[in-house]
């Protein structure tokens, strides 16, 4: 008798007070929904492993209705929403009222943008085939969409649910490696938000495959369009999606009679000026290197460098000592292997004087007056005065290395900085040979700062700047002048100036923004300006210059 009466109890606690386990509205989505995607409700222990009907003998697909009685168990929207678009990513959420998700990003990746096609669930999940697929509804992680990129362009990839950050991945990375990180809320990236591009300058074109650095600084123009035109027109604009973050380094050279073997990353042809028989992308090629015939020459790479046309980095290594290509420290002998690294004249010349200035032009003569200084021996030698250090026009570098020197924004360019050594505070240069507002070309009157000359005007005299005897010493103050009877400048200036006032005596204390003032006569001194004693007949007691 007790076994009926349990098994009533069964029946009624099953079937509930209305015939069945359900409470009411279990059959609306936002109910029944969350209990699956939760496990908090099996639905096969009462519908079968199948959800064909089981031991409640009522199937799922009684209810679940579509084209056809199954049609919802393939159908990804019918339980991941379809609002944004129609392949249920992202999904919505267990209650069925939002689509954000905890991967915003969703839509964006499976319908496709301006720069790549859209990319299948399979490119970051195991994906479902039908509602009982294994790993989907029924696993060990309820409510949770595990992430798998083994079939997709990233199989290194990672995905943190807790801060949305996809890391590792090929498609936001270089185009190298799987070296890419994103977060799924990040904005719209432009290209150099994965891979540099024809603006980024050599710190980013070194981060590129094989010489690619040596062709983006080219100054013959070369932009990522020349050799990848079925993927960009012009560097920026993306050609032809389905060659873009595709897995796929696609090169289509548009150089006529030019051919690159893809299998074997070789070049032949004749591009940039070079002609290439079967030299390899990574630079070793039928003649077990990637320059040409003759580069070692200075008058050929020593061109291409200064004009950065080619950047040894992207080869040679940020350092120059050694990446995919050797180490420059290797060709570049001297007293020891990094000797070069801190000899001026060994890129810049030393013909005239072993300052390295002038600087040998990029043909590798010893001087171009097109390009170079001609007054630089003059300032970098004793003449009229001490010879200047670097410093005076120049932030002086340091070594090769050296920021804003060998490698720059302004390739074959010497930026002038005439402030640097205090004498020139308010100097200017003009690009072209015009120095203004200096105190080296000045009077030295006043602040001083009042000298303008040109480079190549030819010999300087005492008069170039300021006067002497001859000239009633035009440009010096009126106290200057009053003496011009008879007396020349060693009178007051034996230390500088020689007999007749138009040689020096000592060039070191000649343009130094010292006044040196030393009497011939014995008899009279003069301090902070002021003179005392007797002097060409007349007696002083604290006479102020002026």
């Amino acid at each position: 008798m007790r076994a009926p009466a349990l098994l009533s109890i069964c029946i009624v606690a099953m079937l509930g007070c209305s015939d069945r386990h359900h409470p009411d509205n279990f059959n609306a989505g936002a109910v029944h929904g969350p209990a699956l995607k939760q496990q908090t409700e099996d639905c096969r222990g009462c519908h079968g492993a199948d959800l064909a009907g089981g031991d409640s003998n009522v199937s799922c697909d009684g209810c679940h209705a579509g084209p056809s009685p199954t049609a919802w168990r393939q159908n990804c929207t019918f339980c991941h929403g379809g609002v944004e678009n129609n392949t249920g990513a992202p999904p919505r959420n267990l209650d069925g009222t939002d689509l954000i998700g905890p991967f915003p990003a969703h839509t964006a990746h499976i319908t496709g943008s301006a720069i790549a096609n859209a990319y299948d669930c399979v490119q970051c999940h195991t994906k479902a085939n039908d509602v009982l697929s294994p790993g989907h509804v029924f696993d060990a992680t309820p409510g949770e969409a595990e992430n798998d990129y083994g079939a997709g362009l990233s199989p290194q990839a990672h995905f943190t649910r807790a801060d949305g950050t996809c890391t590792n991945v090929y498609c936001h990375g270089t185009g190298r490696a799987d070296d890419g990180n994103i977060s799924a809320r990040a904005t719209t990236l432009p290209c150099t938000g994965c891979h540099p591009t024809q603006e980024s300058g050599a710190a980013g074109w070194g981060n590129m495959s094989g010489p690619h650095s040596l062709h983006m600084a080219s100054l013959t123009t070369i932009s990522c369009a020349d050799c990848h035109s079925t993927t960009t027109t012009d560097g920026t604009t993306i050609a032809s999606k389905d060659l873009h973050i595709n897995g796929q380094r696609d090169v289509a050279i548009t150089a006529p009679s030019f051919d690159y073997k893809q299998a074997t990353q070789t070049c032949t042809g004749t591009c940039h000026g070079y002609a290439h028989t079967n030299v390899i992308w990574t630079g070793q090629g039928a003649s077990g290197k990637y320059h040409p015939a003759g580069f070692s020459a200075p008058t050929a790479h020593g061109t291409e460098m200064e004009l950065q046309r080619q950047d040894c980095r992207g080869c040679h290594g940020a350092t120059l000592t050694g990446g995919t290509g050797p180490s420059c420290d290797g060709c570049h002998s001297g007293a020891s292997p990094t000797a070069w690294r801190t000899n001026c004249v060994f890129c810049h010349g030393g013909g005239i004087d072993q300052s390295g200035a002038p600087p040998r032009d990029l043909g590798s003569s010893i001087l171009n007056t097109s390009q170079s200084f001609v007054a630089h021996p003059k300032h970098v030698t004793p003449t009229m005065m001490s010879a200047n250090d670097c410093t005076t026009c120049h932030t002086k570098p340091t070594d090769v290395m050296s920021m804003n020197h060998a490698f720059d924004s302004t390739p074959m360019k010497a930026e002038v900085m005439l402030t640097l050594d205090g004498r020139n505070p308010a100097a200017t240069y003009n690009g072209t040979g015009t120095c203004t507002n200096t105190y080296c070309h000045g009077n030295g009157q006043g602040t001083g700062n009042n000298g303008t000359y040109t480079d190549g005007l030819g010999p300087m005299t005492c008069t170039s700047c300021h006067g002497g005897k001859a000239n009633n010493r035009v440009g010096l103050t009126v106290l200057h002048r009053d003496h011009h009877g008879g007396y020349d400048c060693i009178e007051c200036h034996q230390l500088t100036a020689a007999a007749g006032g138009l040689t020096l005596a000592n060039s070191a204390l000649h343009i130094n923004k010292i006044k040196e003032v030393k009497f011939v006569t014995q008899t009279i001194t003069i301090t902070a300006g002021k003179c005392t004693g007797p002097c060409h007949g007349t007696s002083h007691n604290n006479f102020t210059w002026q």
